[in-house]
């Protein structure tokens, strides 16, 4: 059975021009999968490895292609992953470099399984698409990255852009954990990984609506909005027609535990070394083929939330210093905050996350650096979760070495009454002595 990709045509555009800038190239596959089908969002080429452009297929850093796989899949939102890889080159691939390609195919996969919350493997079946530059023609193959199983496949560029639903949904955090005696010389990373896993239990046990219906499972999105079918006053049915351009509103209904994953129950009795508090807001947006499952879709939510907030706390920790990392004192940390960036010729937004004090020129230069976008003039970014306001959470961190109280300073309102009173105990002080001495 041979499995098929669609794409849009601009694509193949892409891998003509670079083509002809490059002898040799390689690089990964953005998409999603649904019913068995690859829809292609996105080819993008993997960076020079060490400013040099590989002579040959054998001359890739399977590695390198594997970084640049962890990297972008951050950028991508829930349902979409790394598909595979794309190259270029003057001979047939398969062929020649079938070894490479397993090669190549297996590191990026043991790279994205490393890290659960990323939820980078998707399928293990994964497209090989080959562009000989000799004579202008191209082919694809399936590879399983567990068998090593290699099938025929065939992928059609289609001038017509591919049709999608836009879904929305924010996920709020508000948690306080206490940290036990044994648990407070830990690094923050290890407080942080254990935080990440409370937050997949707690999805994994939460109910999701769409447009505030409750679906069956086997459903799929387009029956979302669906109306029964109703009559007209000449007798006529008709359907009532939903705006599919309008972006369909997800809302998580999580279930109350009386434990998390760590297995502390919230009626545990024990000594506290110290608090860590998690608060803040994940700003989710997703485009899914129409013909995906409700359950699907609840997957793909997941899988946003817990790709942004590892990537983000990932980025975090990676910046801190050592001391920063397993500092015991009060602290307040702030993650990088997610941005939106439209996709050219696609109505589909990838992700970028900026600290505090960057902007724009950071996020094209990720783009430029990790997708092969060349964005002329300035980038538009859609900035769906703001700066955030951590001065209230700084109230309360400063504690003073000295016990001594000090007294409060009159203000403007009542600076007259405390000169009047200082007057009035003044002149009381000196009757009293005159009354003492004269007596």
């Amino acid at each position: 059975m041979v499995r098929s990709a669609v794409a849009d045509e601009h694509l193949l555009q892409y891998i003509t021009k670079t083509a002809k800038r490059n002898i040799c190239s390689v690089g990964l596959i953005l998409g999603q999968v649904c019913l068995g089908k690859d829809y292609v969002i996105h080819f993008a080429k993997t960076p020079p490895y060490q400013s040099q452009e590989p002579k040959s297929i054998t001359d890739v850093n399977n590695m390198w292609v594997a970084d640049h796989a962890h990297h972008a899949t951050r950028m991508l939102p829930g349902g979409m992953f790394v598909l595979g890889i794309f190259l270029i080159s003057p001979e047939d691939a398969f062929t020649q470099y079938n070894s490479k390609i397993v090669s190549i195919l297996s590191a990026i996969h043991k790279a994205l399984i490393e890290i659960p919350y990323l939820h980078g493997s998707g399928s293990t079946e994964k497209l090989v698409l080959n562009y000989c530059s000799k004579n202008d023609k191209y082919s694809a193959k399936y590879y399983d990255v567990n068998t090593s199983r290699v099938q025929p496949g065939d992928i059609k560029f289609l001038p017509k852009g591919t049709k999608w639903n836009n879904m929305e949904c924010s996920y709020m955090i508000d948690q306080l954990y206490y940290l036990k005696t044994n648990e407070a010389d830990w690094p923050l990373q290890k407080h942080i990984k254990g935080v990440l896993e409370d937050i997949r239990v707690s999805l994994e046990k939460s109910t999701f609506l769409f447009n505030g219906e409750c679906k069956d499972g086997d459903e799929n999105l387009e029956s979302i909005g669906k109306k029964k079918v109703s009559r007209s006053a000449s007798g006529k049915s008709h359907h009532d027609i939903k705006d599919t351009n309008k972006a369909m509103q997800a809302s998580i209904f999580q279930s109350y535990s009386s434990g998390t994953s760590q297995g502390k129950s919230c009626h545990e009795v024990f000594e506290s070394a110290g608090q860590l508090r998690i608060v803040g807001q994940v700003a989710c947006k997703l485009w899914l083929q129409p013909k995906m499952s409700i359950r699907e879709a609840s997957e793909a939510i997941k899988q946003d939330i817990m790709r942004s907030l590892c990537s983000r706390l990932e980025m975090h920790w990676d910046s801190l210093t050592e001391e920063e990392n397993s500092e015991d004192i009060n602290c307040v940390h702030e993650p990088p905050r997610r941005v939106l960036i439209t996709l050219p010729n696609t109505k589909i937004k990838i992700s970028d996350y900026l600290f505090p004090g960057e902007g724009p020129q950071d996020a094209k230069a990720a783009l430029e650096e990790l997708l092969d976008i060349k964005v002329k003039g300035n980038l538009d970014i859609q900035d769906v979760e703001g700066q955030a306001d951590i001065s209230e959470y700084y109230k309360g961190t400063l504690e003073s070495e000295s016990e001594e109280v000090l007294p409060k300073l009159p203000t403007d309102a009542n600076k007259f009454m405390y000169l009047v009173g200082l007057g009035v105990a003044f002149l009381v002080l000196i009757l009293s002595l005159i009354v003492h001495f004269y007596r």
